[in-house]
């Protein structure tokens, strides 16, 4: 108990606790404002707490979908080093054992200019024609398809200007090396391929120490990659196959001593428990967002989430997810119900093994839709891609070919038209839905066709998962209001700790003032008391 000196040692005062009294008074204002801000604080701080429980165990389905059937239904499984697969096309692939020796791998040609004395070392003014195409046997032809180019030096050229110069140019990689004996080279690189070597020509009274028309400065020839596919051997302009295989890209390595064997393995087990294993992770993260947002009837205890309208929208958007069709891997939508995949009364999937294993049999194409979005062309002389960073809406669409205007669109939006490299008609688009687009004409003249995209269920939420826990998501923002409202908890305390003491110092003032009244009344009553008894003693 506070002891209360001031009123203690002025005995002739009010008698009163005054310190006591004071601080009753104060509790009285503040302590009530104060259990309201920590109230809040309390349930601030535990709704921060499940906030970032929920952005917990998205992340960990999140990470789980990044390597979530990767094969889908299949295995793939080289016997050599030499040789490594990649699935490409999920949807392409098909059981089967293909053998493939390597017996040269595709090369660059490397060219080497050397004995300057620095990189900036001055050229002989005049031209340098690079022209692009396949040396054999000392003869150079050309290659039709891509033009030469001409460099143009001047007598104040250097050799590190050359080299930008052959550096700008479409498939050439140009440096200055210090070879770090005294002496600097010019190392000039090609494109990877037989028919992608270089010829540099020098004008009359040119830069003649660059000139190769000789076959000359070549460190590294240009060759093809040199296999033997089931027996038949193929070469390739690159050490990266796409097309041996369907659905698969192949890496070379090295050359092989004997032939690799190239299995794609239909795995119905290990797809069965990836698929559970995607049932199972999604009904987790259900669940605990169910016992989150629980509103608490019937005396039961409600979540922490409850009644917030982003984190209910989140909870709606994940069910829809995985209740919607797939569009796009058809000319029908694809149920998840389809392949097995069934939601239930509550909410929860389930997984109809019997119904998978038909699926397996009959449509193996179904299942892959889970895990691999598919971009397809429905005539075979056509080809459809898309761009890295492109995120075209699921569905199918029309390509439509007008051969008198020769001109595209799909779904009604225009496309441009342009040559590839290899000569062959592409039509493509650069903004819009279909950013990134580009339909090639792969033989013969452009034909109307339908466009199927389809999104798979993984990428789907994976992108969402993306934007949901992103810097602009739902979660970080969650997290950043309610970080913000626990500082002005914090702040809120403060300053009723400060106003605790402006008004104590308050009280103290008045209730002073009070004691010093009392003290000069009870004095004066004593004075007057002594002169009346005073008085009475006179009578």
């Amino acid at each position: 108990m506070t002891v209360d000196y001031l009123s203690t040692l002025n005995s002739k005062g009010s008698g009163l606790n005054i310190t006591q009294l004071v601080g009753s008074i104060v509790d009285a204002e503040i302590e009530p404002a104060k259990a309201l801000v920590n109230d809040k604080s309390s349930a601030n701080d535990l709704f921060v707490s499940e906030v970032g429980m929920m952005r917990s165990r998205m992340s960990a389905l999140q990470t789980g979908l990044q390597s979530a059937g990767t094969g889908g239904l299949f295995n793939l499984k080289s016997s050599s080093e030499a040789v490594s697969m990649t699935v490409t096309d999920s949807s392409a692939l098909s059981a089967g054992v293909t053998q493939l020796g390597v017996t040269q791998l595709a090369s660059v040609q490397v060219l080497e200019f050397g004995g300057f004395s620095a990189a900036d070392a001055t050229l002989s003014a005049g031209t340098l024609t690079v022209e692009v195409g396949a040396w054999e046997n000392g003869t150079f032809s050309a290659n039709g398809d891509v033009g030469s180019r001409l460099i143009t030096l001047s007598s104040s050229s250097t050799l590190s200007d050359l080299a930008a110069e052959l550096d700008g140019l479409d498939g050439i990689t140009a440096q200055v090396v210090d070879k770090g004996n005294g002496t600097f080279s010019l190392s000039v690189v090609s494109e990877m391929g037989k028919e992608n070597a270089l010829r540099f020509t020098a004008s009359t009274g040119g830069p003649a120490d660059f000139d190769t028309t000789d076959g000359s400065n070549e460190v590294t020839a240009a060759s093809n990659a040199e296999i033997v596919l089931n027996g038949i051997t193929l070469e390739r302009p690159s050490n990266r196959l796409s097309d041996i295989m369907p659905g698969v890209e192949l890496t070379l390595a090295s050359v092989t001593s004997s032939a690799a064997s190239l299995n794609v393995v239909q795995d119905r087990v290990g797809a069965t428990a990836q698929l559970q294993a995607l049932v199972s992770d999604i009904n987790t993260l259900r669940s605990y967002l169910d016992t989150a947002t629980a509103r608490g009837f019937n005396g039961a205890a409600s979540g922490a989430l409850a009644g917030d309208a982003g984190i209910a929208a989140i909870k709606r958007e994940l069910s829809a997810l995985t209740t919607a069709p797939l569009n796009g891997f058809g000319s029908e939508p694809l149920y998840l119900s389809e392949i097995g995949v069934r939601t239930e009364l509550d909410g929860t999937l389930s997984l109809d093994e019997e119904l998978l294993n038909d699926v397996f049999e009959t449509s193996p194409e179904k299942f892959q839709a889970v895990y691999q979005s598919l971009y397809t062309i429905e005539q075979s002389n056509l080809g459809v891609s898309f761009g890295f960073t492109s995120q075209p809406p699921e569905g199918v669409y029309n390509f439509v070919y007008d051969a008198d205007a020769e001109t595209a669109t799909i779904n009604g939006q225009s496309l441009s038209s342009r040559r590839n490299s290899e000569g062959q008609q592409e039509f493509y688009r650069l903004t819009g839905d279909f950013d990134g687009i580009t339909i090639k004409v792969l033989e013969g003249v452009p034909v109307d066709s339908e466009v199927y995209i389809g999104v798979s269920l993984v990428d789907k939420l994976s992108k969402y998962f993306e934007g949901v826990l992103g810097k602009q998501g739902e979660i970080l923002a969650k997290e950043t209001y309610f970080r913000e409202k626990a500082t002005e908890y914090i702040e809120a305390l403060s300053d009723l700790d400060e106003r605790a003491v402006v008004l104590e110092a308050r009280e103290l003032k008045r209730f002073a003032k009070m004691e010093q009244m009392v003290t000069q009344l009870k004095s004066t009553g004593e004075y007057i008391t002594t002169m009346m008894d005073a008085w009475s003693k006179s009578d």
